[in-house]
């Protein structure tokens, strides 16, 4: 292999840069094989050429700026006993069967991961492709296992600008220790449903809280995967909502009275009957937040 396909990591030894090709800031490369003898796996019969198929590959390992595009003649084959006819296309290691990529290009993006504060859009962006895509290689080289549910387990949402179909990713951790134990891409019941009932029954039915905010699809998931648990919306939630409450009564009450001085204490209506109702009509469960 010569010192030019070293240094950019192609794999295949006797291939060959016939031509380099800048136009902007894209370097293309001309790569091709020298001509071989080449025979019929199935008869051994003599192959003949049926020309050159022309692919463009993407090799984004270049670090000046500059995109790189391999332009790749590729031979057509096809055997010349007339009772066999197999036809193949000549084939490279650094690239796979219909693929637009080289395999080097996989394995940068999933380094790319590596760093905390880079997302799928920005590494899509610097190797110039969807950011659909570079999430599709994360996941079919990283394997990242649920972990075991616990006894309290927290239900939320981080917002994801990825698609429409994926806007809210969810959450799942560990409510004692905070610890993820799994992220879903989409929290639409087409994904978190065959998600939560291939979890076995016996693990969901050992829930016994399931901490949320007011959301009730996700106050539902209790009837629905863990009939032994309690839902539970946490304390956060809870102070929103009451101070939300009074915000909106305070609001009104000066507009009524023409912002005339009034007796906040005297005139605001809710008392600890008012939440023991609100949390008796609801069926929602109070706790602290352990973040304080």
């Amino acid at each position: 292999m010569n010192n030019i396909t070293d240094l950019l990591d192609l794999e295949d030894s006797d291939i060959k840069i016939s031509d380099i090709i800048i136009e902007g800031q894209t370097k293309t490369l001309i790569i091709e094989t020298p001509p071989v003898a080449s025979y019929c796996p199935i008869c051994g019969f003599r192959m003949h050429s049926r020309g050159v198929k022309k692919r463009t590959i993407n090799h984004p390992i270049l670090q000046d700026g500059y995109s790189l595009i391999l332009l790749l003649k590729q031979r057509r084959w096809r055997c010349s006993n007339p009772d066999c006819l197999y036809e193949v296309n000549e084939s490279f290691r650094f690239v796979n069967k219909g693929r637009r990529t080289t395999n080097a290009t996989d394995m940068l993006i999933v380094e790319a991961y590596r760093n905390l504060l880079e997302t799928s859009a920005s590494i899509a962006k610097r190797f110039h492709m969807s950011d659909t895509y570079v999430h599709e290689i994360f996941d079919r080289y990283v394997k990242l296992d649920r972990l075991p549910l616990t006894d309290a387990i927290s239900i939320d949402e981080v917002h994801l600008d990825m698609d429409d179909d994926c806007k809210y990713a969810l959450v799942i951790q560990d409510f004692h220790t905070s610890n993820p134990i799994d992220l879903l891409r989409s929290r639409r019941t087409s994904v978190t449903e065959p998600y939560f009932v291939s979890i076995p029954a016996t693990e969901r039915n050992q829930v016994k809280y399931l901490i949320s905010d007011m959301y009730n699809p996700y106050i539902a998931y209790v009837e629905k995967y863990f009939p032994n648990a309690v839902p539970v919306v946490d304390s956060f939630h809870v102070i929103q909502w009451i101070t939300r409450s009074i915000d909106n009564y305070i609001r009104q009450l000066l507009k009524n009275t023409g912002n005339a001085t009034v007796n906040i204490r005297t005139s605001f209506p809710m008392n600890s009957n008012d939440l023991f109702h609100f949390r008796h009509q609801t069926k929602y469960t109070f706790c602290k937040n352990t973040d304080g």
